[in-house]
């Protein structure tokens, strides 16, 4: 069986292939956000999702630590490595205590940082084509990119949730942070006022509208956080 998901938040997505192997479907192959599972009895994997320092694949002393613990190594992709291990030899957790935890995630939301800003330059680029050269083929990639840089900066702004949390919870300080969407906003606006001599009237001005009202939503997000 083979289903198609795309996952910014890789909690979101240990929990769905746990459910999955719940109902007796083990994920056994990965693929540009194509899962293959294989049949198995309900409930005999547990599944979690790790971040590895390298690209498509893991250092040996990863693997040899994951063998020494009993955890297979089912795929690798991108930075993500999928992990399961029988249920029936108890727990399985990656990390236990907050410091980890939180480097954990700060990883993560450095390469989602990285992506998002390589997006936006992306986004941009597309709509000059498309306002200074008329490749009309310009404007939708820019669309679909936007959703995916949606989704990136929605997975960042969750990150810096949960990070914070880990952090008051370690430390017991409160700790306020500027949301990214009020970043997202500014630099859209600069972005915006770059090429608004290129850009079609009515698109500057959904930029424009766009990115104040990001920076509006990143202002309330930001002093509504305890």
């Amino acid at each position: 069986m083979i289903k198609f998901r795309l996952y910014f938040d890789k909690d979101a997505e240990t929990a769905w292939l746990n459910r999955m192997a719940a109902d007796g479907w083990a994920v056994n192959r990965f693929f540009a956000g194509f899962f293959s599972f294989e049949s198995c009895e309900k409930g005999a994997f547990v599944y979690q999702v790790d971040f590895s320092d390298r690209l498509f694949s893991v250092s040996s002393d990863y693997r040899e630590l994951m063998q020494d613990a009993g955890i297979e190594i089912v795929q690798t992709w991108g930075y993500w490595v999928i992990l399961r291990k029988k249920a029936s030899e108890g727990k399985f957790e990656l990390y236990t205590d907050c410091a980890s935890s939180i480097e954990h995630y700060k990883k993560i939301r450095r390469m989602f940082k990285a992506v998002t800003i390589v997006e936006m330059l992306l986004v941009f680029f597309e709509i000059y084509m498309g306002a200074s050269q008329g490749v009309k083929l310009g404007y939708i990639f820019a669309i679909l990119l936007t959703a995916i840089l949606a989704g990136l900066m929605n997975a960042v702004i969750r990150l810096n949730v949960i990070i914070a949390g880990l952090e008051e919870k370690m430390t017991g300080i409160s700790k306020k942070c500027m949301s990214v969407l009020w970043a997202v906003g500014c630099m859209l606006n600069v972005c915006g006022l770059l090429l608004m001599d290129v850009m079609p009237h009515m698109f500057r001005h959904v930029i424009q509208i766009l990115a104040i009202a990001l920076m509006i939503i990143g202002m309330f997000q930001t002093f509504r956080r305890k």
